[in-house]
């Protein structure tokens, strides 16, 4: 899949790159005059899932309105070697700014030095790397109000007892690792009777995921609770207690899904009933947020402790967190969502 941002001189960006995605190339061009155009490089983790395609719509409406030009590019897969070679390449493009989802937030603290040694502006975005010279981090929340909201729905869904699961897209990546702790840390401090049974990651592969719910299922056949933390996670859950369903292996209703889910991948479960409610936030937004964000620093432009942005309302700054907000999904207002 392949998005052009902006035509400008020398379309070939990313060529090269052993195991990169060729999506969203553009050649930012030579911004060593400040009067010229800003170039930005936009790092999702992975380029293909559904969230990242969303986030990308963003992006690009950011780039018209703002008359940036913006890259938007990542790895096939989740894989941060890949990831971190690919940045590299981009600070030779003399970008003005950049905005990471690390794959791995320790990998990219030297790269993160470097290119702020020239220059360039860095924030993060959905996940962050809190370790490092970034400026900002831009999420819907903080990681540690997420789990805490994930892990109070899950426990008012089993009525406070019981095994639950969780899925993660990755076992490395910080914005899972410190949603799952907050989660822990909220249902040992105020649901003792929960047992967190087992962490499953699907690298975001929404195949893998379904087949980590299908083991899950088998393995604990007393399950009461699983909690996705990424976008492939609830869909692959609700699938999977809907065939263990059919089969016989489990009751209907045993077992309650909740977490972070895109609207559009969830409707069916939740119009069905297979899931009560989740937690969402519009990936587009959260792109147009962070192109906005970068021209602003690339600008010398100041952020206070609110920001008013085109396409997706008032934000919170919070220290170095920008946090556009959170909404519950049910089935009652799923189909209001276009993502």
């Amino acid at each position: 899949m392949k998005t052009i941002l902006k035509w400008i001189s020398g379309l070939a960006i990313v060529i090269g790159l052993v195991g990169c995605s060729t999506q969203g190339q553009t050649d930012p061009g030579n911004t060593s005059d400040e009067s010229a155009t800003k170039s930005f490089f936009v790092n999702p983790k992975s380029i293909g899932p559904a969230y990242w395609s969303a986030a990308e719509k963003g992006v690009e409406q950011a780039s018209e309105d703002l008359d940036v030009n913006v890259t938007f590019n990542a790895p096939s897969t989740t894989n941060s070697a890949e990831q971190i070679n690919m940045i590299q390449d981009m600070l030779t493009r003399q970008i003005d700014g950049m905005g990471i989802a690390p794959n791995d937030p320790e990998a990219v603290g030297s790269i993160f030095d470097t290119a702020l040694d020239q220059g360039v502006e860095v924030v993060t975005w959905d996940s962050d790397a809190p370790d490092t010279n970034r400026m900002y981090y831009l999420a819907a929340a903080t990681d540690a109000e997420l789990g805490t909201q994930f892990a109070e729905m899950i426990a008012e869904q089993i009525g406070g007892e019981g095994k639950i699961a969780f899925m993660v897209a990755s076992l490395s990546a910080q914005n899972q690792t410190a949603k799952v702790e907050a989660a822990e840390k909220y249902l040992k401090e105020n649901h003792p009777n929960i047992e967190v049974v087992t962490t499953v990651s699907s690298s975001d592969d929404q195949q893998k995921a379904y087949e980590n719910a299908q083991n899950v299922i088998s393995s604990y056949p007393d399950l009461k609770g699983l909690v996705g933390f990424a976008g492939a996670e609830a869909p692959a859950a609700a699938q999977a207690v809907q065939k263990a369903v059919k089969d016989g292996d489990i009751d209907e209703g045993q077992i309650a899904i909740t977490g972070f889910a895109v609207p559009s991948l969830v409707a069916e479960y939740l119009e069905g009933g297979t899931i009560d409610e989740l937690v969402t936030w519009d990936p587009t937004k959260l792109g147009y947020a962070t192109v906005y964000t970068l021209n602003k620093l690339a600008n010398d432009e100041e952020i206070g402790e609110e920001m008013e942005i085109p396409s997706v309302g008032t934000v919170t700054v919070y220290g170095s967190n920008i946090l556009i907000g959170t909404e519950v999904i049910t089935k009652d207002n799923v189909s209001d969502f276009d993502f």
